[in-house]
């Protein structure tokens, strides 16, 4: 009569047991591959939807900060407001300025572009823009950023 041998049951029973588990891992993903991807409504089902706070993300842009003891630089006349700048770094021949003209929203110029009839924006610095009549004439008017605010995270 043959006798079993009781040292490889063990083996034999954990075989038996990762073989099951791995076959129901397989009958699982393969249920949850086949099913539809479900996307969330535009009714707020299922999640909330967050406000942009605008003018933080201008902030953290380079937009002026408007606490209320720092105002935009404006020139004598009020009607300009520098609101950020992208200086070139091979001179004052290069980059952009966002200026905002009176109570308008704000546009980006390049060095050479014509703010009104009567203005161009001649040059950019890091932290500043000079408008004048012409590239070669002298300048009219120089706007400055306001001092770099500090961000608080709340």
């Amino acid at each position: 009569m043959t006798t079993l041998d009781r040292t490889l049951w063990p083996a034999r029973l954990s075989t038996f047991v990762l073989a099951a588990l791995a076959a129901a891992s397989v009958v699982y993903w393969g249920l949850r591959w086949s099913e539809p991807i479900s996307t969330p409504r535009a009714n707020g089902d299922g999640f909330s939807q967050r406000l942009i706070d605008t003018n933080r993300v201008a902030q953290l842009l380079g937009a002026s900060a408007t606490p209320a003891n720092a105002a935009p630089a404006v020139n004598a006349a009020g009607q300009y407001k520098l609101l950020g700048v992208i200086a070139g770094a091979k001179g004052r021949g290069f980059g952009s300025a966002l200026i905002a003209i009176e109570s308008e929203p704000a546009k980006p110029y390049k060095v050479g572009d014509r703010l009104s009839d009567d203005l161009l924006l001649q040059s950019v610095t890091a932290r500043g823009a000079t408008l004048a009549p012409g590239m070669q004439e002298p300048a009219s008017i120089e706007l400055e950023l306001p001092p770099l605010a500090t961000i608080k995270l709340q």
